[in-house]
């Protein structure tokens, strides 16, 4: 009796206090890390100050080691400076990895994309961002997704392809307004603003630009509203506005090389307003603020620009150098492969990754299935042979369903976005001659479908109709401009009346170019042409 309440004591006493052990030894993180990690947001430079007078070295818990490494890359990223030593954040990455804390793993990955993409490693940034993706979508984090979806938005855009740029910030603004980040919101919203200058929609531009400058709290984003405004005044060569605000823009507050941006932009405009004078001022100051290489290389065009002008030939020797050894570097940096190909790549990647695990998994159970006899494991092989066959049909058959999707949406937007100009129209038609009407189409279809740059227009042509021009272009080189564009315009489902305005063909000599088009195509006459397009916007 009195050795069983001996126990039942021992065991009120003793196990709690194991439980409360062992919780706290799971949990367990040094009190710098701690105060670091919680200090982060707020007080970034003080987190930075902490972490380095630690050393990785004096913890023996690898967990420690990891969790110093991705603190001390979150802190230099937060207070602008090289993230450094790779060593850290690799550790990081492998044991995050090893040990599958896909949380962490995704922000190391982050910071590892950030390393390369500071210095101009594109193809680097983008595998680590994409694998970054990969796991944050898993744990939903929007702070997280936003920061990648943005970083991948300012690599594209840096690479021209301004409708993916445009997507990925798109999807960084929603992710930053869900996690109520207003000022990470704000600057999402500029990045679009900047896709639709560079792409010369200035009036949709100056919107997001304007809604910034509105609702902005602090002056660093306030400035950078004003920095963009001027800008898309520049690029719409409205100088007067243009030079108004960039002038504005110099007192306000900045980051990093922004300083050294707002210059640059100030010398070109006063190069192109004839103020030599003012441009070389501008783009020597802009020299002492640490400018990135592109704007490095500009700096020095406008000096090469101004000496050739006063006739300094030392001066101008001596700044051509500099902006061929930039011009050298950035080619490099241009010849990287695009980042909307890697991503596919890697897409493609995990789904053969996928299979391939599938496969193994189905390879087991027919292995399993060898023990129970000869006749079952038949069964089964055959049965899972179907399956593979059938999960790969209709992986085909859902990729098909969604790229015709993206596609009929890309044309139906656009469609409604004539209707709808056409509608907003219908007054000011009724009053117009029919060469007027004439007139108001040939500008409606230039301002919306850019027909008066083809190579805009080809290229958002291939986003909209699946490489469309493209694979005309390489199977039939023989077809003309002209052929070309009635396929993109047939595929739009653009009337006939259109096509006559836009082409500037008589009813004969449209009928003429589609017959000369099938014989082009190899086509048994112009019946087969609807059926022919739409083929190759399927494959």
């Amino acid at each position: 009796m009195l050795n069983n309440m001996f126990m039942s004591r021992y065991f009120q006493i003793i196990l709690p206090a194991l439980i409360c052990l062992s919780l706290v030894s799971c949990s367990l993180m040094p009190d710098e890390m701690r105060t670091a990690e919680q200090v982060m947001e707020s007080a970034p430079d003080s987190a930075l100050t902490i972490l380095q007078q630690l050393s990785p070295d004096k913890y023996s818990s690898e967990s420690n080691r990891a969790l110093y490494g991705l603190l001390l890359f979150r802190a230099l990223d937060k207070n602008l400076l090289p993230l450094k030593p790779d060593s850290l954040i690799n550790f990081s990455i492998n044991y995050y990895r090893t040990h599958a804390d896909y949380e962490r793993l995704a922000y190391c990955y982050l910071y590892k994309g950030r390393a390369y993409k500071y210095n101009f490693q594109n193809e680097k940034a983008m595998a680590y961002y994409l694998k970054a993706l990969d796991y944050a979508h898993n744990k939903k984090d929007d702070l997280l997704l936003g920061r990648i979806n943005s970083d991948m938005g300012d690599i594209y855009n840096s690479q021209r392809d301004y409708m993916q740029a445009r997507q990925r910030f798109i999807l960084a603004y929603d992710c930053f307004t869900r996690d109520n980040n207003s000022i990470p919101a704000y600057y999402s919203l500029i990045d679009i603003g900047i896709t639709h200058y560079a792409s010369k929609r200035y009036d949709s531009a100056q919107i997001y630009f304007h809604q910034v400058y509105r609702q902005a709290k602090d002056s660093m984003t306030t400035g950078a509203a004003l920095h963009e405004i001027g800008l898309c005044y520049y690029h719409a060569k409205q100088y007067d506005s243009a030079l108004y605000y960039l002038r504005k823009v110099i007192h306000y507050p900045y980051i990093a090389n922004n300083r050294a941006i707002r210059y640059y932009y100030l010398a070109d405009l006063f190069f192109d307003l004839g103020r030599v004078d003012s441009a070389n001022y501008y783009a020597l100051n802009a020299l002492q603020y640490a400018p990135d290489i592109r704007t490095q290389r500009e700096c020095y065009r406008i000096l090469v620009n101004s000496e050739s002008k006063t006739g300094n030939i030392a001066a101008l020797t001596q700044y051509m150098a500099k902006y061929q050894d930039c011009s050298d570097s950035i080619r490099k940096i241009d010849a990287q492969t695009k980042g909307s190909v890697l991503e596919t790549i890697h897409i493609t990647t995990n789904e053969v990754q996928k299979s391939k695990k599938r496969l193994w998994y189905l390879l087991g159970i027919i292995l399993t299935g060898t023990v129970l006899g000869f006749i079952l494991f038949i069964q089964l092989k055959r049965r899972n042979k179907t399956e593979i066959n059938e999960s790969e049909k209709q992986y085909r058959e859902q990729k098909a369903d969604i790229r015709k999707g993206v596609m009929l949406n890309h044309r139906d937007a656009l469609l409604q976005k004539i209707e709808k100009t056409k509608k907003a129209q219908i007054p000011e038609r009724k009053k117009a001659s029919p060469a007027n009407k004439a007139l108001m189409d040939r500008k409606l279809y230039d301002d919306l479908l850019h027909l008066n740059d083809l190579e805009f227009f080809y290229r958002e042509m291939d986003v909209v109709l699946n490489n469309l021009v493209s694979k005309l272009n390489s199977r039939y080189p023989g077809i003309t401009e002209k052929e070309k564009i009635w396929c993109c315009l047939h595929l739009l489902n653009l009337s006939t009346a259109d096509m006559y305005i836009l082409l500037d063909y008589s009813v004969n000599g449209l009928k003429t170019m589609r017959q000369r088009l099938s014989q082009k195509l190899d086509l048994a006459g112009v019946s087969e042409l609807n059926s022919f397009l739409h083929k190759i916007i399927s494959e």
